[in-house]
């Protein structure tokens, strides 16, 4: 029976992209459904597209191939990467990392090849868009049950490329975190789970002050976006687990002027330091 296929990129909806590739897909493999799980990964950006894909993971069929295109070394030297976990599930995409954190969460790499078939890619080869010509059409073939042993050449999982979330610089009282991402809400993701506030003895304050470089915030806690007044700031575990940085009817992101990457600390409100 065909796999579904959940299917994630950073080509947007302006262009043809995206739906050239739903065209090889259905060519290859009419009978599997396409999932787009999104197209909206900011270009290039590698671990954002990376978390997006494994934090799907948990609500996407059983069986699913994934196929992840965020390729900003597109043409170069670098895998073109299908992976079977120790799950059973397939992964689909280039060797940059963005594959790295699904496969963790299946249960790590049983077997990687690089696409090399000429009967899994399609006859010509761009230089510039795997995603049509490698991607999609491997993709599609491990929906229909080409065993992964049929793509290419084996290489060795302990030679792949992976991405980590960098850890925030917890002691007691205090967090220097960092912005993983921004929603199109502006809301913010930090690299903090509940765990880093435990250790901070923070997790029990009902208000945190967020330093960022250009100016300071207190924080109320909240649980759910109802609990914050209009036009209010908060903080929040968002649905995937990670600490955000909210406004009810605002952008937390405009309002701190965050953007990814940048520093934020962390702390009880007046503790100073």
């Amino acid at each position: 029976m065909p796999r579904p296929i959940v299917f994630l990129s950073d080509f947007g909806l302006e262009d043809e992209f995206v739906g050239v590739c739903h065209g090889v897909l259905n060519r290859i493999a009419p009978d599997s459904k396409v999932i787009d799980l999104t197209h909206g990964v900011p270009p290039q950006d590698v671990l954002r597209g990376a978390l997006m894909l494994a934090e799907s993971i948990p609500y996407m069929p059983e069986d699913a191939v994934y196929l992840a295109i965020v390729d900003p070394g597109v043409g170069m030297a670098r895998a073109d990467l299908a992976v079977r976990t120790r799950s059973g599930n397939h992964l689909v995409g280039p060797d940059n990392g963005v594959l790295s954190l699904s496969w963790e969460r299946l249960g790590g790499a049983e077997r990687t090849v690089d696409i090399r078939s000429p009967g899994v890619t399609l006859p010509f080869v761009s230089s510039t868009f795997h995603g049509r010509d490698v991607f999609a059409p491997a993709a599609a073939h491990l929906a229909t049950g080409v065993p992964i042993e049929a793509m290419g050449p084996r290489l060795d999982p302990r030679a792949l490329v992976t991405v980590r979330v960098a850890e925030p610089h917890v002691r007691p009282g205090r967090i220097r975190g960092q912005v993983l991402g921004r929603d199109r809400f502006g809301n913010v993701q930090l690299n903090v789970r509940h765990r880093h506030l435990e250790a901070a003895a923070l997790h029990r304050m009902r208000e945190l002050e967020a330093r960022t470089s250009s100016r300071s915030l207190r924080l109320p806690r909240a649980t759910a976006f109802g609990d914050v007044e209009e036009g209010q700031c908060a903080a929040i575990f968002d649905s995937r687990g990670w600490f955000a940085l909210i406004c009810n009817d605002g952008s937390a992101a405009e309002t701190l002027g965050l953007a990814v990457g940048d520093g934020v600390v962390l702390l009880e409100p007046d503790a100073g330091g």
